[in-house]
């Protein structure tokens, strides 16, 4: 993950350009995505600036991020308003490649066939589109009960390899992270406004 820190500094509105390009170019390169740490007074404005730059619509409210259609967004970008709460946990990372990487061409075939029951109906956890996999996963939202055993497996095998190569970050209070959407798995469960934890969410298509 690229990381640019800012250090609290003013930003000039020329500075706030660069920076949102820096954003998104970083969006289809190998990191998939930034996080802009250490921003100052400001950081909404700067967060808006940035997602103007990368793509449309900027929605300006909370949404589920655990709703399904999110998936079919290409970026997804959270600004953090409040890390106060005790039980601030990490954000946790994962570069699809790495994950493909891990798995066996079994695992994919599973994987990729839609036998698996979202809340939006039956869909494949990955689907192909370019060339490159796109991985659709967020264990709460899958109904397991009508699945093989085999099945059960895989899911269980991609969380446990989520968990153990993501990469974790702390957001704090005017932090926030813009994502390729297709190509980064995130923790979701972070990103909730649950014991406090708040963040402004925006969904954005590529310009």
């Amino acid at each position: 993950m690229h990381i640019i820190d800012l250090q609290n500094q003013e930003l000039r509105h020329d500075y706030v350009s660069v920076i949102s390009t820096s954003v998104a170019e970083n969006l289809h390169k190998d990191k998939f995505g930034c996080i802009v740490k250490n921003t100052s007074a400001n950081s909404l404005d700067l967060f808006k600036s940035i997602c103007n730059e990368v793509g449309s619509p900027i929605t300006e409210q909370y949404f589920e991020v655990s709703s399904e259609d999110d998936y079919f967004h290409d970026v997804i970008a959270h600004l953090c308003l409040n890390s106060a709460h005790l039980d601030n946990k990490p954000a946790v990372l994962c570069n699809v490649d790495k994950i493909l990487a891990e798995l066996t061409e079994i695992d994919i075939d599973i994987l990729s066939t839609p036998i698996f029951e979202f809340s939006s109906g039956k869909a494949a956890v990955l689907t192909k589109k370019e060339e490159e996999y796109q991985l659709r996963y967020n264990g709460e939202s899958i109904n397991t009960t009508t699945l093989l055993h085999i099945a059960k497996d895989v899911l269980k095998k991609l969380e446990d390899i989520i968990n153990e190569i993501g990469e974790q970050y702390f957001l704090n209070e005017g932090d926030f992270l813009v994502l390729n959407n297709h190509r980064i798995i995130h923790s979701r469960t972070n990103f909730s406004n649950d014991n406090g934890r708040q963040f402004k969410s925006v969904r954005l298509y590529y310009k």
